[in-house]
């Protein structure tokens, strides 16, 4: 039988016949490395760009707050910062005295955060709130925001500047 697998080839000699058509142990495991990392190399980008959502937002945040205090100030009417579940809006007092929902994009326009991102804590002076209302003259506020990367803290100073604290730790 081990002769029936040989042939005899045109020069005269033997050569053995094409075996069936299929891959090696070795090519399937070959192919399945190079599977294997690119799926690593997928998922490293996917994790680097939620990352770079997180810090986008986060930078956002911090400009839109700035933004708020300083249009309350300007326009000399006051405008409230409120957190939602999931995001953040604008609102506006009217003349008779009602808050109004306020849209005036591309800054004053109802943000949803990223997937990653979850409200903390919003403390004023007179203790925690679920919104900042910015007027004539902005309040202190401390407000945090939970990340992959660790807890964000943006601090609001009475000169409408908001500073941006990253990985301060579990400050819940």
């Amino acid at each position: 039988r081990l002769m029936g697998s040989l042939k005899t080839c045109p020069a005269g000699g033997c050569c053995r016949t094409p075996r069936s058509r299929g891959f090696t142990l070795v090519e399937v495991l070959v192919v399945l490395a190079i599977i294997g990392g690119a799926a690593t190399g997928v998922s490293i980008g996917v994790d680097a760009l939620r990352a770079r959502d997180v810090d986008l937002a986060l930078e956002r945040l911090q400009r839109v707050l700035e933004s708020s205090a300083d249009h309350a100030r300007t326009r000399g009417r006051p405008i409230a910062f409120e957190l939602l579940e999931d995001g953040y809006r604008f609102s506006v007092l009217d003349a008779d005295g009602r808050w109004y929902r306020f849209e005036e994009p591309p800054v004053f326009s109802e943000r949803v955060l990223p997937d990653a991102m979850r409200w903390g804590t919003l403390h004023t002076d007179s203790g925690p709130v679920d919104r900042i209302v910015f007027g004539t003259r902005s309040p202190r506020f401390r407000l945090t925001v939970h990340t992959p990367q660790g807890t964000a803290r943006l601090d609001g100073r009475i000169s409408g500047e908001v500073l941006l604290v990253r990985n301060i730790g579990d400050a819940r």
